[in-house]
């Protein structure tokens, strides 16, 4: 494995230059709006931080309404659903990293063949391959965030590639980081505040959600769902699955007339079965069993999701569902649900956020994980019942008294 990454270094760094002095090489002309017709935007990243792009995309399409706009996703964690049908693209292209040499070779003829004149790569997409298409894409306008503060150079090596750069601030929301972003290729800026996320459901979503609660005892029911799992690679921002049970188990208790429904991806269904032992005529059971549209449409159908940090907790907030979220070493200033109908739970601790721009790596040296730990099932629970009163006395939705 060590010799397979010298090797991969040793071809990269001189293809790395060769790259730099194409690039620089091409045309430099000052940016036009006018002169955009053709955009490609590519989004390799998680979902939850695909929807947070959502308003910004939405921004790109309201100032370029006549415009071929095409996304390039990849990640395989159902980006590609969450807008499809929605008119803010006209073409969706799903590339995998794992799709192999010759399926991005042939990518990279059909992006030169359609001569777009703005390529555009947020944070999350920055990457050898997607640097390689965007070269190949002859576009005279390259746009990119680049080299940040708390983002080091190894995260975006590949900054060289974009003639229009956008540097992020270091405690800066990601829906701003995008608007930003998009405020460099002509759009209108608006605060991340007033900005609303989106999930594109039709007919037959909701008509599924409706479905699904019908054939499993969900339908006429209060409905509080829960989402006890995270990402497979970020299991450390998932609290206890154990406390999540006891929370369950006191809730159905506790709400008769609620009916809980248990969300997660397939790799967790099992997981998800072992929570739900003994409870099974208080709960439904939706892991593993959905597209990405559906768990929306089935969330927007909850009085509230209690969850983690995660995807389906920014897919409630697009939906307009009500969230309890569990926070642990997750950077809150960049990725919190925003909206006054969302809860977090949090502790402030010295150490705590240690999961920033820069990775992974202070989260896996931790050898405590307080910031979860110190969380207890009696201040979710008391959360949860706070929470549901306050939107019962609002009466913005109906909850569990």
């Amino acid at each position: 494995m060590r010799l397979r990454q010298i090797l991969k270094e040793a071809i990269r760094i001189p293809a790395e230059a060769l790259l730099k002095v194409y690039l620089a090489s091409l045309p430099q002309t000052d940016f036009n709006p006018e002169r955009i017709n053709r955009i490609l935007v590519f989004a390799y990243h998680g979902l939850g931080n695909f929807i947070m792009f959502t308003p910004a995309l939405g921004l790109l399409r309201e100032r370029y309404p006549a415009a071929r706009i095409d996304l390039q996703v990849g990640n395989n964690t159902g980006c590609e659903e969450v807008l499809a049908g929605s008119g803010l693209f006209d073409h969706i292209y799903n590339v995998p990293y794992s799709a192999g040499v010759r399926a991005w070779l042939h990518r990279a003829r059909k992006i030169r063949e359609t001569n777009y004149d703005l390529t555009i790569n947020e944070f999350h997409s920055h990457s050898w391959p997607l640097a390689l298409l965007v070269a190949a894409s002859g576009a005279p306008f390259r746009l990119g965030h680049v080299t940040s503060p708390g983002w080091s150079h190894r995260f975006s090596r590949y900054s060289f590639a974009f003639n229009l750069p956008v540097v992020m601030k270091e405690d800066q929301h990601e829906i701003a980081r995008y608007i930003d972003l998009m405020t460099a290729a002509g759009a209108n800026r608006i605060d991340a505040s007033e900005a609303r996320t989106m999930i594109h459901l039709t007919d037959a979503d909701r008509a599924f959600a409706k479905r699904f609660l019908d054939e499993h005892n969900g339908a006429g029911h209060r409905l509080i769902g829960f989402q006890p799992g995270t990402s497979i690679n970020m299991r450390w921002k998932q609290w206890p699955i154990e406390r999540y049970r006891e929370v369950i188990e006191r809730v159905a208790a506790e709400r008769p007339d609620s009916r809980i429904v248990l969300f997660g991806s397939p790799n967790e269904e099992a997981m998800i079965r072992d929570v739900a032992r003994g409870l099974e005529h208080r709960v439904t059971i939706a892991a593993g069993k959905t597209s990405v549209k559906q768990v929306a449409a089935l969330i927007e159908q909850c009085d509230l999701l209690v969850c983690n940090d995660s995807g389906l907790m920014h897919a409630a907030v697009a939906v307009g569902t009500p969230v309890v979220a569990i926070y642990g070493p997750t950077d809150i200033r960049r990725t919190a649900p925003l909206g006054d109908q969302h809860t977090v739970i949090r502790h402030d601790l010295p150490c705590s956020p240690c999961f920033r721009l820069e990775g992974d790596a202070s989260v896996h040296a931790c050898g405590h994980h307080d910031c979860l730990m110190t969380i207890t099932t009696e201040e979710v629970l008391a959360t949860i019942t706070r929470v549901a009163g306050e939107l019962a006395r609002d009466k913005s939705v109906a909850v569990p008294q």
